[in-house]
């Protein structure tokens, strides 16, 4: 039986469907479905016509899975299934797996927009309904990007867009993390949603674009009047010092353009934007920030080590590679930490800065210069650039301090 649903024959299906031998609930030992929910997932409507037909089949039924026929129809985004089972009064269209995905969120899930207005249009559905972890259909088409599938949650009435994750991260949070600029454009428009809500870190929606680099979405929030593009996180981390982490300069470039942006606004350890950046060794963001024009505060000391940010950059040779660091990071951070440590200085020693930051305007050429040669070199020969000696600084330094002050 199994296998004629898999194969699709239709004659054998219904001859063994009648024999009173047959099990035509069956699910062997080494298999994941039953021979309904084989049909459901290939869409052999025919098939799953003659086996509802029988008495003998459990309709709701679940796989080893913890999934009925009903859930694969949908999650395989059989529409003509999906009608016919509908149309069964022994099918329960809300039946969850064992973590409480319910078949709407599958089918929002993999984007089957016919499916969901089926789905919908039926009122046994509950379209808010969630996983154990609180996820609904609608956090889900928001994870995933389904623009079309959010368009007709949107417009049911029984859809709540703020419901949030048991960890406080809402489906607008879930859509600017992963770059789904279409999405956001439409949440935006919608006015039920609440563009600022945070995760339980106090991470908002925007602190997350910027996070992860998503320059389009970060530009798009940036001119919705109600995002606060200052709100840090529980530890005060900015939006602003989460890019300089992360060395994200296009989203750097665009933060530093607004001026709600405070450039200099500490975690709750006192560490800027400017001084992670140089811990970080991240040269072109240290660059970004000395010639934007903002006032940059470069004298404000950690709590945690009371080094400022020249300093902390400075030290970076001497710090070990921690744990969750990867190799190149370790080797950006040990290797260009003192550079980023000596243009502070050189920013420093001069008190209009005029002359620092009409050099680093004039660098067009840095990025390439920088990682298309000079990182090359500290990936695969950092024991050159790490030998540092008293008297001298290093090779790597010599460079870069040649190309600073090079005329364009």
């Amino acid at each position: 039986m199994w296998q004629a649903c898999t194969d699709g024959d239709l004659e054998t299906v219904k001859t063994l469907a009648d024999d009173p031998v047959v099990d035509v609930n069956w699910v062997g030992e080494n298999r994941l479905d039953s021979s309904l929910h084989r049909a459901c997932r290939f869409g052999r409507l025919d098939i799953v016509k003659a086996l509802l037909a029988s008495a003998k089949i459990e309709a709701n039924k679940g796989n080893k899975g913890d999934a009925s026929p009903f859930f694969i129809a949908c999650q395989e985004g059989h529409k003509d299934v999906v009608s016919l089972l509908l149309a069964d009064p022994r099918i329960d269209p809300n039946m969850p797996t064992s973590n409480g995905t319910c078949p709407l969120f599958m089918a929002c899930q993999e984007g089957h927009k016919e499916v969901i207005s089926l789905l919908l249009a039926d009122p046994r559905i509950d379209p808010d309904k969630q996983q154990t972890d609180g996820a609904t259909p609608f956090f889900i088409a928001c994870e995933e990007g389904h623009k079309e599938v959010i368009s007709l949650l949107l417009a049911h009435p029984s859809v709540d867009p703020n419901t949030p994750k048991s960890t406080g991260s809402t489906p607008s949070f879930l859509a600017c993390q992963n770059g789904h600029k279409e999405v956001v454009s439409l949440l935006l428009a919608d006015p039920r949603i609440d563009p600022n809500k945070p995760k339980d870190t106090g991470a908002t929606p925007f602190f997350m674009a910027c996070q992860e680099g998503h320059q389009e979405v970060v530009s798009l929030l940036l001119s919705d009047p109600r995002i606060d593009p200052n709100k840090p996180k529980n530890n005060e981390a900015t939006p602003l010092f989460i890019a300089c982490q992360k060395g994200g300069n296009e989203v750097i470039s665009l933060l530093l353009a607004d001026p709600r942006i405070d450039p200099n606004k500490p975690q709750s350890d006192h560490t800027t934007p400017l001084w992670v950046a140089s811990q970080n060794g991240q040269l072109l963001v240290v660059q970004h920030l000395l010639a934007s024009g903002r006032e940059i505060i470069t004298k404000t000391k950690s709590t945690f080590n009371n080094k400022t940010a020249a300093e902390q950059g400075r030290r970076q040779p001497s710090v070990p590679k921690s744990t969750d660091e990867t190799e190149e990071v370790f080797q950006r951070r040990k290797t260009i930490g003192p550079l980023c440590a000596d243009l502070i200085d050189e920013y420093e020693s001069e008190p209009e800065h005029l002359e620092v930051r009409h050099r680093l305007r004039r660098q067009p050429g840095l990025r390439e210069y920088f990682i298309g040669h000079l990182f090359a070199l500290v990936v695969f020969h950092s024991d050159s650039f790490v030998a540092i000696n008293e008297n001298r600084p290093p090779r790597h330094q010599e460079i870069l301090q040649d190309h600073f002050s090079a005329s364009p």
